[in-house]
């Protein structure tokens, strides 16, 4: 038997908006729709990215729901792609002040949660999460009579390993920035952007003047990650149009491994010590074999 989707997630075309309040005003109210986990609406791409449950949703019923708003929605491309979601297992750490089926009934009315199975006998619950929209830790606050069982966190999509490889629904953005004058500058950049929700990794390189960056579409745009380099003070354009994953084995490594080659094919040297050295780092946040692997 095929497992199931849990979500999906479709861009759709909105021609009419003039300003953010158009954008607050769709964002609220398909946000509100039964099964529409997420919406991110951009003003400057002209478009809106759902994140939606299938079983209540398609790409056409949520077209005709922003056409009924009055603007003019448009699907270039009916085919969604499927959204990742993480498996939360959660047990029970004290007394429990509230029933099972109102703590199953305040979950499922969580956004981002699209499963929840309730094992009473076994004082635990496994909740089905898109990470994008919920995590773990907002679980634990809208239930605090469970917390997170470390030992059997596990993703559905493979264990952590969505740190190292492309996923379905994200991008990849080449943007050239200019004025960079030193490695100071590309970690400014680095940091900035990095932090910005959506952004999954980010590598600027100098000799370059190039940012390579994988984003999630439903979370932040193009256009905004540009905004965000240029108000570090370094002028940024889009090379090419951001493209859907998966990346080549060559840009993978490109955003693992550290600097990328200049383009006259002159190569950074690794400096020279007198002898090797060993060094022991506490590390928090590994929950399995994926993680060590991937450090």
């Amino acid at each position: 038997m095929e497992p199931s989707v849990d979500a999906n997630s479709i861009t759709i075309t909105v021609e009419g908006m003039t300003c953010i309040s158009c954008v607050r005003t769709i964002e609220q109210q398909i946000g509100k729709v039964n099964g529409v986990h997420h919406i991110k609406v951009s003003l400057e791409e002209k478009s809106a990215t759902i994140i939606y449950d299938p079983k209540l949703q398609t790409p056409k019923t949520l077209q005709e729901a922003i056409d009924d708003m009055g603007f003019d929605a448009l699907l270039h491309n009916a085919n969604p792609l499927p959204v990742l979601t993480n498996t939360v297992f959660l047990t029970v750490t004290a007394p429990l002040t509230l029933p099972w089926d109102h703590i199953q009934s305040t979950l499922l009315k969580t956004k981002g949660v699209t499963g929840v199975k309730i094992s009473p006998q076994q004082r635990s619950a496994v909740v089905t999460i898109i990470p994008s929209v919920v995590s773990a830790s907002q679980i634990v606050e809208l239930v605090p009579d469970l917390s997170l069982d470390m030992g059997t966190q596990e993703k559905k999509s493979g264990a952590c390993e969505e740190h190292s490889t492309p996923q379905a629904g994200e991008v990849m953005l080449k943007m050239k920035v200019e004025g960079m004058t030193c490695h100071s500058c590309t970690s400014t950049i680095e940091g900035k952007v990095g932090k910005l929700q959506g952004v999954q990794r980010i590598k600027v390189s100098l000799d370059n003047q190039e940012a390579t960056i994988v984003f999630q579409p439903h979370l932040i745009t193009a256009e905004e990650i540009k905004k965000q380099i240029e108000a570090v003070g370094f002028p940024a354009f889009i090379k090419k149009q951001p493209k859907y994953l998966k990346l080549g084995a060559i840009d993978v490594e490109r955003l693992k491994n550290t600097p990328v080659k200049s383009s006259e094919g002159s190569q950074q040297k690794s400096p020279s010590y007198p002898s090797d050295s060993t060094t022991m780092f506490t590390i928090e946040g590994m929950h399995c074999k994926s993680c060590v692997s991937n450090i």
